[in-house]
């Protein structure tokens, strides 16, 4: 069972709630010490509607998992109406700060060995069922969510076979999904990865900053199974079994779509913003790179 804090601890280890680390979609995260020096990530919850004993059920189960790549929940805190949870303090910042040279925290955290673990899992089961019909629209960061959650098609984990696509280019590319500051070719990277695959020209795929060379069977193969995990069709994604296995050399990686296929589905997986809060479902422009933005959307994720 995770550890109970009372307020006034959790108020002393992050000064008050000063320094933050960022801010997601069930709230925010404060660094924070403990007097024995342990460093902390405390996440002030918001907009749950759960009494202490469900919220304190639901930690308990959450506190329960344990994987080498999960950011372990170390305890929580229940006090009048504060919900708030404390996890092991990563040094080393969000993968996307060192990918993309940007202090934005996300879901895949490092450690001090820069050993990927996986922050927020569970996390919406605190949300009571009662309390589920508030949220109807989604939430997340465009780019990364699957065709399928703005679709009449079902929810399956082939939608995190998607997410999980997106990131692996991002790692071999160095850079973000999408990009306004590049030229209208290069500014949705998936597509441009696509067609440079074609093209057999995987060298401007490839992050510069990466000791590696461009006839390294390994890159085409990574490069490819992060282009199958992003097929339209969800059904023609692999499992993450079988990614597995496909990163491992252990089964052959079967051939991507054309980028023709590609670019005709990607208005699909793209979002036109009408507000902060809200969304349309508007195909985007392919031609403007002007259309795509990053906004984090809202709803449970």
């Amino acid at each position: 069972m995770p550890i109970r804090f009372s307020h006034k601890d959790l108020q002393i280890a992050t000064n008050n709630f000063t320094t933050k680390l960022g801010k997601g979609g069930f709230g925010s995260v404060y660094e924070g010490v403990l007097p024995a020096g342990t460093q902390l990530a405390v996440k002030q919850l918001e907009g749950l509607g759960q009494g202490k004993t469900e919220f304190q059920a639901e930690v308990s189960s959450i506190g329960s998992i344990h994987h080498l790549h999960l950011v372990r929940l170390k305890g929580f805190c229940t006090e009048g109406a504060h919900r708030l949870l404390v996890y092991v303090y990563k040094a080393n910042g969000s993968l996307e700060r060192w990918i993309l040279k940007e202090n934005k925290p996300e879901n895949v955290l490092l450690d001090d060995n820069f050993l990927a673990k996986v922050s927020d899992f569970g996390l919406a089961k605190l949300i009571s069922r009662e309390q589920s019909h508030v949220f109807t629209t989604l939430r997340g960061t465009r780019g990364y969510l699957a065709p399928e959650w703005i679709t009449n098609y079902a929810i399956s984990d082939k939608c995190d076979v998607y997410s999980y696509g997106m990131v692996l280019l991002e790692i071999i590319g160095g850079r973000k999904n999408y990009d306004t500051s590049e030229t209208e070719e290069k500014c949705h990277f998936p597509s441009y990865a696509f067609k440079m695959m074609e093209q057999g020209k995987l060298k401007d795929i490839l992050d510069v900053k990466l000791q590696i060379a461009e006839d390294d069977e390994r890159v085409s193969i990574a490069i490819k199974v992060g282009l199958r995990c992003l097929q339209y069709d969800m059904h023609l994604r692999p499992s993450m079994t079988k990614v597995v296995q496909m990163l491992e050399q252990v089964s052959p990686v079967p051939p991507p779509p054309s980028s023709q296929q590609m670019n005709s589905h990607i208005y699909l997986s793209s979002f036109k913003s009408t507000s902060e809060h809200s969304t349309s479902l508007e195909p985007l422009n392919l031609n403007s790179c002007a259309d795509f933005s990053a906004v984090r959307l809202s709803g449970p994720r």
